[in-house]
């Protein structure tokens, strides 16, 4: 367990310091992805499974997915590429393959569905009461977030004005 707590703190300080390093903003996002997800194997590795679950939804699916949106919406651009882009992928694949080697035994435990009876307080069992006792619920929240999505597309979307001048 100590091995996995390091090579996991090891990848967590490597995608800390990116986002604040990166100098694209998009660079930057994705890093923010990575260091979101290391929070969330670390959850795994202490038996905290729904909080790494909702650490993944929550936090690395629609945070990290509203500030990219902002960064879209911005325009923003990251500055030109370099020769040395090619050292910081060979480091990102790196840094990859150790996450991986971490977070694969890790999942492997924790996706095992063998076990037909879900105790409380488990991803199964909630998940179950959430698809069964609170169905409604959960699909009145989609088409709230469906209805955001389709709000902020509308309001990103740049009316023309046409130019009477050149005309």
């Amino acid at each position: 367990m100590s091995v996995t707590i390091a090579i996991l703190s090891v990848c967590m300080l490597i995608s800390a310091v990116s986002v604040v390093a990166a100098r694209s903003p998009i660079v930057s996002a994705l890093a923010l992805v990575g260091n979101l997800i290391t929070v969330a194997a670390f959850y795994a590795a202490m038996n905290a499974h729904f909080l790494a679950a909702v650490q993944i939804l929550v936090y690395a699916g629609a945070i990290v997915v509203l500030v990219l949106f902002v960064l879209m919406l911005l325009n923003v651009k990251g500055e030109a590429g370099k020769k040395s882009d090619f050292i910081l992928r060979v480091g990102a694949a790196i840094i990859a393959g150790f996450f991986l080697l971490t977070v694969v035994p890790i999942w492997d435990g924790w996706l095992g569905l063998s076990n037909l009876s879900a105790p409380e307080g488990t991803v199964r069992a909630i998940g179950k009461l959430v698809y069964t006792d609170y169905v409604y619920c959960f699909e009145v929240a989609s088409i709230l977030i469906l209805i955001a999505v389709v709000g902020a597309v509308t309001l990103g979307r740049r009316a023309r004005i046409p130019n009477i001048a050149s005309e």
